[in-house]
């Protein structure tokens, strides 16, 4: 999430110069930034609560939910390489890292300990350590 955030400062003024160029959308630019930051606020929100309960509840539900919506969006950071208009530079490393780490997340709530916690099996407490 906090690359996430990075990647967002990274971005936040090519977006809003993005706004203003297309003209359909150039005369409510103020309200489209609005309209962004509480897109990009209630997406930060949900990450948070799908990572409580996940990490914190053990909800098998909420962990098929993440693993859902967060492969969308890796497989979405990956297709959009090919587009012209998609970040470059550090915000491309940042967004890819970003890719990677959420990829290895999943690929971590398939193993044996992760199975055990949202199986409610009894765990040995020095699994986490």
């Amino acid at each position: 999430m906090l690359l996430g955030v990075g990647s967002l400062a990274l971005h936040w003024s090519g977006m809003i110069d993005g706004l203003k160029s297309d003209p359909t959308v150039a005369p409510m630019v103020e309200s489209a930034v609005i309209f962004v930051g509480v897109a990009l606020g209630i997406g930060f929100a949900l990450s948070v609560l799908l990572w409580y309960f996940v990490a914190r509840k053990a909800n098998n539900i909420a962990k098929w939910i993440y693993v859902v919506v967060m492969g969308f969006g890796a497989v979405s950071t990956l297709t959009s390489l090919n587009d012209p208009t998609s970040p470059t530079g550090l915000a491309l490393a940042i967004s890819l890292v970003s890719t990677a780490l959420t990829a290895l997340s999943i690929l971590f709530l398939f193993r044996p300990d992760a199975r055990a916690w949202f199986g409610k099996d009894a765990v040995d407490p020095r699994t986490f350590e």
